[in-house]
């Protein structure tokens, strides 16, 4: 006879390419060793001129010098790339049919795009720019100003109508909530409209060592020129050992307002349909980013990484964090290749705008 006052177990958020999010989960965290795939062992971080790159001593003393080989900002931006079909318009690839973004033209001429531009819907080109929302033409920001029943300069608005900026992002597009945004702009003064990044990711090496690379710049002679010969010396490390880190934030996912609240002050029905989508795309851009480290990426001219060879344990790893703790093999390869569209795909599930992908503003 079995005992009906068993626990049950909670279903999974989400199970995407083999790969489950157990209920409880509150952060996911990916890592891979890898290697430089070009010819010697020199590497060139990040960095800017007069600064040079990132090092710092390990805080538990066991692994050197820690070296900063790609920033949180720029992986953000890699990130974004994968989802690309054409980079330089913001276009995105085929398997995100129907996903919402924003486009903005001037005489039919491309300016930029959400997925593209730095400040999101921070952008002037993006604030400024008309498009029918369902409710007429009007600009992005009177858009965003009515929804959230803000005083016409942008400047005020009810406090508890701030949780509605997450689905009416979740509309224009979802990419933002998993990259973060932050609205401030001529138009839009009210402080506190932004997100910080689910998804966030970064090249580190330890037990680094500098190294001066020297380098020369001279004219043989074709052109008159003043500048004669310059000689200059570039930085570069050496690291024993390399890891790219990503960290899904899956706690703060699940806290937004991803639809309009139900009845009795309940998550909207779309809520569960919404997070499960920004959960599989954060999924499917760390492992399509892992599949291009397979071969090998060059993330600067000195610096071409690929996931480590020849070596008893290579793969990926996964490590989640919640009500109960797992780790294993992070099967990238087959996220990757799992598609978010076709029938009853997570985007036609979630119920998002039709007509938005792209949404074109005019300005």
């Amino acid at each position: 006879m079995s005992n009906t006052n068993e626990p049950t177990t909670p279903p999974a958020l989400l199970t995407f390419g083999g790969f489950t999010v157990p209920a409880g989960c509150r952060r996911i965290l990916i890592t891979a060793e890898l290697e430089p795939s070009n010819e010697g062992s020199l590497i060139q971080p990040t960095g800017f001129p007069d600064l040079g790159p990132v090092l710092y001593p390990d805080p538990s003393g066991k692994n050197g010098l820690i070296c900063l080989i790609e920033s949180e900002a720029s992986m953000a931006n890699r990130l974004e790339e994968v989802c690309f079909d054409n980079k330089y318009i913001g276009s995105l690839k085929p398997t995100f049919a129907g996903l919402p973004y924003l486009k903005a033209e001037t005489k039919k001429e491309f300016t930029t795009a959400s997925t593209i531009d730095g400040h999101r819907f921070a952008s002037d080109f993006l604030a400024d720019g008309e498009a029918d929302f369902g409710d007429g033409k009007k600009k992005l920001a009177t858009h965003i100003k009515d929804k959230l029943k803000m005083s016409a300069d942008g400047g005020t608005m009810p406090v508890a109508n701030i949780p509605n900026i997450f689905p009416l992002v979740m509309g224009l597009d979802p990419m933002s909530l998993i990259h973060g945004f932050q609205i401030s702009n001529k138009q839009i003064k009210f402080v506190g409209l932004r997100l910080p990044r689910a998804l966030s990711a970064s090249v580190v090496g330890f037990d680094c060592s500098r190294v001066t690379v020297p380098g020369v710049k001279f004219n043989v002679g074709q052109v008159d020129s003043d500048s004669g010969q310059a000689i200059f010396q570039k930085a570069r490390i050496t690291a024993k050992k390399i890891e790219v880190r990503f960290s899904i934030d899956v706690g703060l996912l699940a806290s937004l307002r991803l639809d309009g609240v139900g009845e009795n002050d309940q998550p909207g029905p779309h809520q569960s349909a919404r997070l499960k989508l920004l959960l599989a795309i954060a999924l499917w851009k760390v492992a399509t980013f892992l599949d291009l480290l397979k071969h090998e990426l060059s993330l600067r001219t000195e610096c071409k990484l690929r996931i480590k060879r020849n070596e008893a344990e290579v793969a990926p790893r996964f490590s989640i964090e919640g009500t109960t703790s797992t780790t294993g093999d992070f099967g990238y390869e087959t996220i990757a290749a799992t598609s978010l569209t076709g029938d009853n795909s997570l985007i036609t599930t979630a119920s998002l705008p039709t007509g938005r992908s792209p949404l074109t503003l005019q300005f």
